[in-house]
Parts: C-alpha cells; structure tokens; sequence
C-alpha cells in the first residue's frame, strides 16, 4: 500500500511531460495510450488534479489541460537557475531556425537522459522523447558531458557504460573516450554519426549553468546527411542560442 502514492507521484510528472510534449489539451485516451496507463486509472487521476485546481478540464470534448496554477506554481524553478532567460524560447527558436529535433540533456549515471524535448517540424526527421537515455560515450551530448568531469572519472564511467552494453560492437575503448574528450574540449562542440541511433546525426554544445548546477546541453539531430551539409550554421546557431545564458550568469557572479 505504501508503493501507491509514490507511483502516482511518478504519473503526476510524466503526465506533465506528456503535456511538455503534447502541447495541447488532451483526452484521457490520447494519454492513456501515450503513457501506457490504463485509462480507468488515467481518468482518476485527472479528476483529482482537477479537483485540486491544477488542471482544466471541458466536459464538452473531455479535453484536460495544465493551468495558469501549475505555471505559477513552477516559474521561480527557471527564474531561480536562469534569470530572465527561458529555455523553452531558446529551444523553439533554435526549432524554428533549423526544423530539427532540439533537446536539452544531462549527464545520468553512464548515460544521458533528455531532460525536454521539441520535435522536428522536418518531413522525413528523427524524433526523440522527454526522459529518454542515451548513451554517454556514443551521444554527442554525453561526448560533449565528458569534457566538464575529470579524465581520471572517465575510466570508471566507461566501465560501467560497457558493462551494460549488450553488443560487443557498442563497447568503447578508453582511448576512442579519451581522444573524443579531448576534441570535444577544442572543439566547443559534440558530434555523433550513427553511434546513438542509426541513421541519425546529433550536434551538442554546454549549456551555461550557474555554479553549483548540474552540467546540461542542448543539442539538435536529424538525418546523417542534413546535419553534415548544414553543420556549421547549426553550430553557429547553437552557440548563438546558449549565449544569453552565458551573458546573464556573468552577471550574477559579478
């Protein structure tokens, strides 16, 4: 019986990263299916986060939403760690000037795990998901991760990233992690080619984090062949989207 409230926690905020993803009003079977959920259980807890004052609902369609209580309710989260700047606007403009898949990543364990996600708008692209892991050593955000952690920590993050790997082919030698790092230090920026998910390349620069916060990027993925061809005006968009952020936590350190 103890389990039952931590896994509706659990549903409460994927349920919220449904609707980061959805971006719409939705009905119980839109997120029953999406999530998995039965939809008995679906419509229970909707009813409560409606009962509670979190959530809209429509009697008309069925249609449940976020409302303006949960934003505020999380808005001091971004102004606490960025100020003035948001993310989901560096995000959507990077979205609208590339029409790749962009996501904001952060290192966990010997993985990676997409933290938000926005979808390409591209006919024919690669999509991703919201609390999706990657791997460390063959994403170009985990590539780009490495380069804030010591080189002594890599040997041991290695190890267990191979461990787990279930193809021999997957396994990365210390060498390969190393000389990655190290271009990715001299570099400013990530690459992957088909190491993370075939047929898809992915470009990743650091995203500026207050002191004391963990590391984040942001990074975008496509085809193999768009991101190749187009690779330096994603980069400079990349770097040009992350700037604001660097600029205000200057400022707060001063």
């Amino acid at each position: 019986m103890k389990s039952l409230p931590v896994k509706s926690a659990h549903r409460v905020l994927e349920l919220l990263e449904f609707f980061a993803e959805w971006r719409r009003p939705a009905t119980i079977k839109d997120i029953s299916q999406s999530l998995g959920y039965p939809q008995s259980s679906t419509s229970v807890l909707l009813r409560s986060l409606k009962e509670s004052g979190h959530f809209d609902h429509d009697p008309r369609t069925g249609l449940y939403s976020p409302n303006i209580r949960l934003a505020l309710a999380t808005a001091w989260i971004e102004e606490q760690l960025y100020t003035e700047q948001s993310l989901l606007r560096m995000m959507e403009k990077v979205l609208d000037l590339t029409g790749h898949t962009v996501m904001i990543g952060k290192r966990e364990g010997s993985n990676v795990r997409y933290l938000h996600v926005l979808q390409a708008t591209r006919a024919g692209s690669f999509t991703s998901k919201i609390g999706l892991l990657r791997p460390l050593f063959r994403s170009a955000t985990g590539k780009m991760l490495l380069t804030t952690l010591a080189e002594r920590d890599i040997g041991r993050l290695l190890q267990n990233a191979n461990a787990h790997e279930a193809n021999a082919t997957d396994r990365v030698d210390i060498d390969t992690a190393l000389q990655s790092r190290k271009q990715a230090l001299l570099d400013g920026y990530a690459v992957s080619r088909g190491t993370s998910v075939p047929g898809a390349a992915a470009l990743a620069v650091l995203l500026p984090s207050p002191k004391g916060s963990e590391p984040m990027t942001l990074s975008l993925g496509g085809p193999i062949l768009e991101i190749e061809l187009e690779l330096p005006a994603l980069l400079e968009i990349l770097r040009e989207a992350v700037a604001p952020f660097r600029e205000a936590i200057k400022l707060q350190r001063s």
